[in-house]
């Protein structure tokens, strides 16, 4: 796309070139990445990117990958990084640089959801959540299809639903149906039942700009029909950041965001005090940006990166010098 100037707002957002580069990267110690629109596309891997990571490993950086995506296991999410060239550690405890959404939910049911009885989730999400949940001791009912069951809204209603269910988890389900909406509102109608949602990402990129309908599409209309609003896990809240900076003792100031979104990524690390980079391989564009700039809101004028690149290959050149 054509570049569009920006910068104006206290010299944020300015393009990262190899000088400016060399001098980021020498105070820096780790580098967390996005990676949905940031490394890939889908299944292919942005051009460059998985020459970028290797040079940053070589450099000793120590690097992290925080995904709103609760569709995979930390596990399956290593496997693709390496498949896919960005190499990480293999073996017991491969998954230790990922932190999904699906893995940090858990770790928040884990602690909210303390003594009898036994933790328990109604989950509108992936066997990969489920999963997720129940490593940590969250049993999980809800996944895959579930069917309108009768003829009307009555015989909806007298479906019966699983006892003790103490939380509805929302993450990402290309099985969610009326029926699984009607459920969910159901136990949210239970005393104390958390309503948690993984992210609020509103579509998902794949290839040749094609992209899906998000996360926080499903997370809305649970909300909406629960009148209830979801604690969220993933980017800008602080606390997937905070399981991140728990396992990894980040010192902020030496730690770099990259993102393709400036809603999610980029808002997380202005947040948490974080260098930021936006990359322009996914959703958000220089337009996107000069338009928080000039925008009297102040939530909006936070979402501005400190640097920009075109993509994360564009790092090369500095790491190669």
């Amino acid at each position: 796309m054509a570049e569009v100037e920006a910068g104006g707002d206290e010299g944020r957002c300015v393009r990262l070139n190899a000088e400016r580069a060399q001098e980021l990267l020498a105070d820096v110690d780790t580098v967390l990445f996005d990676c949905d629109g940031v490394l890939w596309r889908g299944e292919t891997a942005v051009a460059g990117a998985p020459e970028t990571l290797t040079a940053l490993r070589a450099r000793g950086k120590r690097l992290g990958f925080i995904t709103n995506n609760s569709s995979k296991t930390r596990e399956a999410y290593a496997e693709k990084l390496r498949r896919l060239g960005f190499g990480g550690p293999t073996g017991p405890g491969a998954g230790s640089e990922v932190f999904g959404t699906a893995y940090c939910t858990a770790l928040y049911l884990r602690q909210r959801l303390t003594g009898p009885p036994a933790p328990k989730a109604y989950v509108l999400g992936s066997v990969a959540l489920a999963a997720e949940l129940e490593a940590v001791g969250v049993s999980c009912v809800g996944v895959g299809p579930e069917p309108l069951q009768g003829d009307g809204p009555s015989a909806w209603l007298d479906e019966p639903l699983e006892p003790d269910v103490r939380a509805v988890v929302v993450g990402f389900d290309p099985h969610f149906s009326y029926m699984k909406l009607t459920k969910a509102v159901r136990y949210l109608q239970q005393p104390g039942c958390l309503l948690v949602g993984t992210n609020m990402d509103n579509r998902l990129p794949l290839e040749n700009g094609r992209f899906i309908a998000g996360t926080g599409c499903l997370v809305r209309a649970v909300e909406m029909a629960a009148q209830r609003q979801a604690d969220i896990i993933g980017k800008p809240s602080r606390f997937i950041f905070d399981c991140v900076s728990q396992e990894y003792g980040i010192n902020p100031e030496r730690t770099i965001m990259v993102g393709d979104r400036l809603d999610t990524d980029i808002l997380l690390g202005v947040t948490c005090g974080l260098k930021t980079i936006l990359t322009l391989t996914g959703v958000s564009t220089l337009r996107d940006v000069k338009s928080n700039q000039e925008s009297d809101c102040l939530s909006k004028k936070k979402m501005v990166p400190d640097f920009y690149v075109d993509s994360i290959a564009d790092l090369l050149p500095a790491l190669q010098g």
